[in-house]
């Protein structure tokens, strides 16, 4: 009787559970609709429209377009015959994975580098973390534009008679530095005010990875002795690994995002050449793809990304 009794006790109980998972997966369900109806009506679709587009040359017709089978003419034409006033899509898509490539250990360093130092108990460290963040909330692209592109101090010089204050290439170059050395140095000078516009969001991803490694690491690390710089490279860089491959692909998105190659696309778009523009925004996507992959790889070969743990496990 009791055996039975405790059957019966447990029987509803076994189905409230299975209804709540079922409950929840309908909630589950409820609330993704609007996200996935939104990611196939607005991004799916299109996506796969805009491949279409790109092997046909599309003119406007009245109520309808005129659709010509063209192949990969529309990619041909993009990578070897286009061109701008001043430059053209493929140098500007050269440019663009050029600047990626330097930027991104610049960038990398920096972000880290100050996000150590703004991790530091110091007065007045809000106002410097704000001003980090600036570019990121006023929109640098914004920014650039009332700066006139970076060139506002050049024109002020140039009108008061000042053509250069101090040519650091010449100066280098005679000091007998190589010249790949020395432009790559004058480079990155040229790639501040981006390199600063760029490093907002990656400082504040940086310092959030290193304000949540456990205090009594370091704690520790003093007790035995270990100096600020044994405690870098022993504690905080091995924890904030793992955080290094998302701030490389977000730093690498927003490259792309600011770069010339879309303000091109729109170009074309608005002079309604849709099958040319689709081309360069899938060659586009196929670069940003492609650098993805390769740096993936990188990270992979390298286990640039693995948790520290992970690794003596």
């Amino acid at each position: 009787m009791q055996a039975s009794a405790n059957q019966q006790l447990n029987t509803p109980k076994k189905q409230y559970e299975m209804s709540y998972k079922r409950e929840k997966l309908v909630w589950a369900l409820i609330f993704l609709a609007p996200w996935m109806i939104g990611l196939v009506v607005l991004f799916l679709i299109p996506f796969v429209e805009s491949l279409r587009y790109s092997l046909f040359d599309l003119q406007a017709q009245v109520g309808y377009i005129q659709e010509t089978w063209v192949g990969f003419d529309n990619f041909l034409y993009a990578l070897n015959t286009h061109v701008t006033t001043d430059s053209s899509f493929r140098l500007e898509i050269i440019n663009t994975m050029t600047d990626a490539v330097i930027n991104l250990p610049v960038l990398l360093i920096f972000s880290l580098f100050i996000a150590v130092l703004l991790n530091m108990d110091f007065k007045g460290r809000g106002i410097v973390r704000a001003i980090f963040f600036i570019p990121v909330i006023l929109n640098s692209a914004a920014v650039t534009a009332a700066l006139g592109g970076g060139d506002a101090i050049s024109q002020i010089m140039e009108q008061q008679g000042i053509t250069q204050l101090f040519d650091l290439q010449f100066y280098l170059l005679n000091s007998g530095f190589p010249e790949f050395l020395v432009g790559f140095i004058v480079g990155l000078i040229d790639r501040i005010y981006t390199i600063l516009a760029l490093s907002g969001v990656p400082i504040l991803l940086f310092l959030a990875s290193i304000q949540s490694i456990p205090g009594h690491l370091y704690e520790a690390a003093k007790i035995e002795g270990a100096t600020p710089y044994e405690m870098f490279w022993l504690i905080t860089l091995p924890n904030v690994s793992p955080h290094i491959l998302t701030v490389t692909i977000y730093a690498l998105v927003d490259t792309f995002l600011t770069s010339s190659v879309s303000e091109i696309i729109s170009n074309e778009l608005n002079r309604q050449e849709w099958g040319l523009a689709s081309a360069m925004a899938w060659i586009y996507v196929g670069v940003i793809l492609l650098i993805l992959i390769v740096v993936f790889l990188i990270f992979k070969i390298f286990r640039i990304g693995e948790s520290h743990y992970e690794r003596e496990s």
